[in-house]
């Protein structure tokens, strides 16, 4: 289903629903999920997903829109926005607070640490910002913790939008509703 919309750029989600998912039934019902989100958002068009060497996926054909994906426990996205625009997006499920816990200092600089992992909220929302920057710069030599985070954080509502500068490009941030309890998605793109 179609979540948001602003600017050329469109998120869509579906809902995943496994109770008890192995790798590899978990990793087809994400692949179904995507591929029935590509005909829902590109209607009566053939789009053949392929990969970079960096492994960032993109849509076959010189007329299709750049693409993000992200899934997580319990749901898959897609972005997209206008060729040649620059776009990611990431979710993650409020159930990985433990791990991401135990890994801040991975992909938080020193000086975000006491700031982006007050609370379990925080942490997601920094999580999902890097994941989601990473994405949207396509730049493979970067690291979680050399991008940056907001001045300001988008608020619970996605009424207030934050940005981030990298190599020299800004990038806005948005958190976007979850149509699922518990799961925080956050979209960065070019601007």
């Amino acid at each position: 289903m179609l979540i948001y919309e602003r600017d050329g750029a469109r998120l869509h989600a579906a809902e995943l629903s496994l109770p008890h998912p192995t790798a590899g039934s978990r990793g087809e019902a994400e692949a179904r999920a995507v591929a029935e989100l590509l005909r829902e958002a590109l209607p009566g068009r053939e789009a053949a997903l392929r990969h970079r060497e960096s492994g960032a996926p993109y849509i076959a054909g010189d007329d299709m829109p750049e693409i993000s994906i992200s899934h997580c426990r319990r749901m898959a996205l897609i972005a997209l926005a206008p060729k040649g625009s620059r776009i990611g997006v990431d979710c993650e499920s409020a159930d990985r607070a433990g791990q991401l816990l135990r890994v801040a200092a991975r992909f938080l600089a020193a000086e975000e640490i006491e700031r982006w992992s007050a609370t379990e909220e925080r942490l997601f929302q920094a999580w999902t910002i890097k994941e989601a920057a990473f994405k949207a710069a396509g730049d493979p030599s970067l690291t979680m913790r050399a991008l940056p985070l907001p001045a300001t954080a988008p608020d619970e509502n996605g009424a207030a939008d934050s940005e981030v500068a990298i190599g020299g490009r800004r990038y806005g941030v948005w958190n976007i509703a979850s149509p699922v309890e518990g799961v925080m998605i956050t979209l960065v793109r070019g601007i």
